[in-house]
């Protein structure tokens, strides 16, 4: 499998100390439309993975986006920070003016790591403007062939697109084969894309209370949307608390459809043991999961489901549906979560009572999903990106050939 070319150096520079010519490192750049913490995970671990041999560059298209509320971007310590249009929202501009900008900041960048989805044509461009003067752009996704239905046409066209990237960044099994569909057999796809730093999650949590194991409730993080499949979960949670079921549950984030499932929540009567938190932020959900029993999402379509990785760095299991992309490395039925059918409710329900029915079993695959907490770390992301800027690093190279495997065997 071909990897992206050794990086060149960029030219040489003066140092005023002693006047004497020192190599530029070269530029590794990371774009994303807008940061999110989690963002700022990754990067950080790529620059100190590579510090004394490239410089790393966090590029942020805006720093606002109409999809999602995350907070600023903070955090960064050893990667420069650069917002393209600061003050703007991502939607609100325009394609060939993002390309324009891209094109001028990313110029002297050896690699770029591109997290804006490969499929809006401003990217597509950058990738083939960047072939074309011999720059290598990888494409980072998560998306996978189940996610929806899928035209052969529309699927030839987008393989013949993507010609453009030299390689891509995915976040586990189904991503990658759905890659390699799509004509990446002779390109490296690398895993590690959708990772988060487990030591700030858990610095997060660390002022949370320890809640005794007979009062945690059941979490959803995440949007209120359609794909969710939020509905079905109370239908779910309802039934659950019809038979029987004593622990409450916990709704955090907002979306469209909150004030439609707060009215669900009323009609069935469970406005006692339902809580909705509204938006939390990093530090409010990594408290809020610290005290969970279990994490609950039953989603119809989910690319991934980051919060999961959260999960596992708590230590804490997950009830998921087939579709949550991160259960193919980090949800084991039966160790360290359940898998539900998401059009049942009665399914969900049977997770719900099965994860509170011992508290030693629960313990035991509150251990076991702990001790996957490795695999939804940033440094994975940081394996790839120096596999990718140092093609011969035998230590990237093994740390990738174990994350395969953990997720194929383990």
């Amino acid at each position: 499998m071909a990897l992206a070319p050794a990086p060149v150096l960029a030219p040489r520079a003066m140092n005023p100390a002693n006047d004497r010519a020192e190599p530029e490192l070269p530029q590794v750049a990371v774009l994303f439309a807008h940061y999110a913490p989690y963002h700022v995970d990754r990067v950080e671990a790529a620059a100190r993975r590579l510090a004394g041999r490239a410089r790393v560059l966090a590029v942020e298209t805006a720093d606002a986006s109409e999809a999602y509320g995350w907070e600023p971007a903070r955090g960064f310590a050893l990667a420069e920070h650069r917002v393209l249009f600061p003050g703007r929202v991502y939607e609100h501009i325009g394609r060939l003016e993002r390309l324009t900008a891209y094109a001028a900041t990313l110029r002297g960048a050896q690699l770029v790591l591109s997290g804006i989805p490969w499929s809006d044509p401003d990217i597509v461009a950058l990738a083939w403007r960047r072939r074309a003067r011999g720059r290598a752009t990888i494409a980072m996704t998560d998306s996978k062939f189940d996610d929806k239905p899928r035209s052969l046409v529309r699927e030839q066209v987008k393989a013949r697109l993507l010609a453009g990237f030299s390689g891509a960044m995915v976040a586990g099994l189904r991503q990658r084969d759905y890659l390699r569909f799509l004509g990446f057999e002779e390109r490296p796809v690398l895993p590690g894309y959708d990772t988060l730093s487990v030591e700030r999650v858990r610095r997060h949590a660390a002022a949370a209370p320890d809640l005794p194991w007979a009062e945690r409730p059941f979490l959803y993080v995440g949007r209120m949307v359609e794909k969710k499949n939020l509905p079905t979960l109370l239908a779910g949670y309802a039934r659950y608390v019809a038979e029987g079921g004593g622990r409450r549950l916990v709704l955090v984030g907002e979306g469209v459809q909150r004030e439609g499932l707060e009215a669900q929540v009323a009609a069935a009567g469970l406005g006692d043991r339902v809580r909705f938190t509204g938006h939390c932020g990093a530090r409010g959900v990594a408290r809020e999961m610290a005290q969970a029993l279990a994490l609950c999402l039953v989603s119809t379509e989910e690319q991934w489901g980051l919060v999961v990785n959260e999960a596992v760095a708590m230590g804490i299991p997950a009830i998921v549906s087939p579709a949550v992309g991160a259960r193919d490395a980090l949800v084991r039925g039966g160790v360290t979560g359940h898998v539900i059918e998401p059009a049942s409710p009665a399914s969900i329900a049977r997770a719900m009572h099965a994860m509170e029915a011992d508290e030693g079993r629960w313990r035991a695959m509150a251990e076991a999903a702990a001790a996957r907490h490795w695999l939804a770390d940033a440094e994975r992301f940081a394996d790839s990106a120096e596999l990718l800027f140092d093609p011969a690093s035998a230590s990237a190279a093994a740390a990738v050939a174990r994350f395969w495997d953990a997720c194929e065997r383990d």
